[in-house]
């Protein structure tokens, strides 16, 4: 698979579009742009072929629709967004360590890049198909992550994988209402009330 590469937000469209060689970062880039400011709904196939810089002809030859075209950027963006906090995860020296650093790195990303984030967290339910099944395959191995809470010292004998749906879930629905409501950029001020909820959900205390 792919490497997408660090992403970030641009100034413009016209920085979105790679100069010289077509480079697929670039293109897996402008994608999630486009949909995260227009809407999956909204966006048009016309816009997105025009501000990847393929043009309409090149991207239905290499798409064929939007939906491909957006779950191939989902599927990039994810996976290095995933390898990102799950790198952050294991520089720590405990569980609960780990999941606050990938809860941090999570929310840094989200505030670097809340269009992009926008894409990949609330606009994939509008896009369903290849994207949404992306997405269930990564939730399901982010609560594999979570449950494994329960093994460790001072976890309530009452957590169970439900219960790490239960935290992943919380954690989602808070980043999509900040990302609707246009407040993308501040999202690291949630990282304390997320920690909270997630240690008493998975531990006896707060830690």
């Amino acid at each position: 698979m792919d490497a997408l590469g660090p992403l970030r937000e641009v100034r413009s469209w016209e920085e979105a579009r790679p100069s010289g060689e077509l480079e697929d970062p670039a293109v897996r880039e402008a994608i999630l742009l486009v949909v995260g400011e227009r809407g999956y709904a909204k966006a048009t196939t016309k816009e997105i072929a025009a501000r990847t810089g393929l043009g309409e002809d090149r991207f239905h030859r290499r798409f064929h629709n939007k939906g491909r075209a957006f779950a191939w950027a989902y599927d990039g963006a994810v996976e290095r967004l995933y390898g990102d906090v799950l790198a952050a995860c294991r520089e720590a020296g405990s569980w609960r360590g780990g999941f606050e650093a990938a809860l941090a790195c999570l929310l840094r990303s989200v505030a670097a890049r809340p269009l992009i984030a926008k894409a990949l967290l609330v606009e994939v339910r509008a896009a369903r198909g290849d994207a949404w099944s992306k997405h269930q395959e990564m939730s399901e191995r982010l609560v594999d992550i979570l449950a494994a809470a329960r093994h460790q010292p001072g976890a309530r004998a009452s957590a169970t994988t439900t219960t790490a749906g239960f935290v992943l879930g919380a954690i989602e629905e808070s980043l999509s209402i900040e990302l609707a409501a246009g407040r993308g950029a501040e999202v690291e001020r949630l990282l304390p009330d997320l920690s909270r909820l997630a240690f008493l959900q998975l531990f006896c205390d707060e830690g």
